[in-house]
């Protein structure tokens, strides 16, 4: 006992020069206070069965045997048994057992301390060793071209990116602007089937009295609401378009192309207005050839009452004065009738002369009626009469047109004059702007 208390006192040493702080003691003396304490509070047979305790539960864990608390017992209980000697040999035996589980525990910390050291070196051997100047400036370089490499590639990703969305944007807007060109295109090809119909009343405003003309005429009434369709089907595609059209080019030939369909409805709006004149006045043209042809039948009729009257055939002059007076008459009332469905045209004239000549057979007849009489002398003097009604007939007739249609061909360019012009002019228009599209077609074309 007193050898085990040496041991705690050499144990339980101080440092030298301290001032008695906590930090000052060492582990020695705390580990000596305590087991000191330990000591003091539990008997020595007590201690030694917790050492034996402990000491097998620590071989328990090195060897991973278990060791039951029977045994403990066991060993506590024999050695509470013993006296004497084996008391000694039990103390004896419990040092040579601490010493065991103390060296236990040393080559333990030792195996750790050695497994630390070797992951210590392990790490310190996989740690990257200190690269020199020009590796580190070759390694920035590399990072900062690796860098500039991936910002270009982004840059250019992203270009191509805006370049394709633009193409696109552009393709579509191209696209769109063929099917508005296409849409243009179309509207000239109605105008040009329109024209088909157009250019008959051309042809007839430039000469209503064509011989040909009547067939025109029929062409155009069979097809114009036709024509009709066709300009506004083309002026609603032309002004679709024209508002639609980013090309200032095209875009102007969509607006010649509306200028182009409205001068064309005019001109079949006016045209439209002639043609149906010249159609009256043509209608008027035959009747006025007829009325005039019977004029000049009677006329000849006269004249032939006057041969028979030189040749003193007093019957037969008479019966063909009748007969021109007859004709006379009937063309009177011709010519008359004409000039109430023609009130344009002046037939006084025509009718003048007509009513001359019957005055004038009115006085032959009689005077062939005094010659049948064998009254020469109211003969001759109706006779005298007759002759200065015809002479008198002769000079109306100088004044008289050598065709008599041409008065209502005078009166209908007379009466539709303003029309006509204003057919010219929309005509015009449509030249001009029929002009600027052929060009644009030639350039397509070329």
């Amino acid at each position: 006992m007193r050898r085990r208390d040496d041991k705690i006192a050499r144990a339980a040493h101080i440092k030298e020069r301290t001032h008695g702080t906590s930090n000052e003691i060492s582990l020695s003396v705390l580990d000596a206070a305590k087991y000191k304490e330990t000591t003091q509070r539990f008997s020595l047979r007590d201690l030694l069965a917790d050492r034996r305790d402990a000491r097998d539960q620590s071989v328990s864990r090195e060897t991973g045997e278990h060791v039951s608390r029977e045994t403990s017992k066991r060993g506590s209980s024999s050695c509470e048994q013993a006296t004497g000697d084996d008391a000694r040999k039990c103390q004896s035996r419990l040092r040579i057992e601490k010493r065991s589980v103390k060296q236990t525990a040393k080559r333990k910390k030792a195996v750790h301390a050695s497994d630390s050291g070797e992951k210590a070196s392990s790490k310190m051997q996989a740690a990257p060793k200190r690269m020199s100047i020009e590796q580190e400036v070759a390694r920035r370089k590399a990072r900062r071209r690796k860098g500039r490499i991936v910002a270009i590639s982004t840059v250019v990703a992203a270009s191509l990116a805006i370049v394709s969305v633009g193409v696109w944007a552009w393709h579509c807007q191209v696209t769109e602007q063929q099917g508005y060109e296409s849409e243009l295109m179309d509207a000239l090809r109605l105008v040009s089937e329109a024209d088909e119909t157009i250019l008959q009343i051309d042809a007839i405003v430039d000469d209503p009295f064509a011989v040909e003309t009547d067939e025109q005429r029929q062409e155009v009434y069979s097809s114009i609401e036709q024509t009709k369709g066709l300009l506004t089907n083309a002026d609603g595609k032309a002004r679709e378009v024209s508002e639609k059209l980013s090309d200032p080019s095209v875009r102007e030939v969509a607006n010649q192309t509306v200028m182009s369909i409205s001068a064309r409805q005019d001109m079949i709006k006016h045209g439209l207005q002639l043609v149906e004149a010249s159609e009256s006045a043509e209608l008027a043209t035959e009747k006025c050839d007829t009325a005039w042809q019977v004029v000049l039948d009677a006329d000849a009729q006269a004249r032939e009452a006057t041969k028979h009257a030189g040749q003193n055939e007093v019957d037969a002059s008479k019966q063909r004065t009748l007969e021109a007076k007859e004709l006379f008459s009937k063309g009177r009332e011709q010519l008359e009738s004409l000039q109430v469905d023609c009130p344009t045209a002046d037939f006084t004239a025509l009718i003048e002369y007509v009513e001359k000549r019957m005055n004038a057979l009115d006085l032959a007849v009689r005077s062939d009626d005094a010659l049948s009489e064998k009254n020469k002398e109211e003969a001759i003097a109706l006779n005298d009469a007759y002759n200065a009604a015809e002479e008198e007939a002769a000079a109306m007739a100088v004044s008289l047109p050598s065709d008599p249609k041409q008065l209502i061909k005078d009166a209908y360019f007379t009466t539709w004059s303003e029309v006509i012009r204003s057919y010219g002019g929309q005509r015009a228009a449509a030249g001009t702007s029929d002009a600027v599209i052929r060009d644009y077609l030639g350039a397509q074309g070329k």
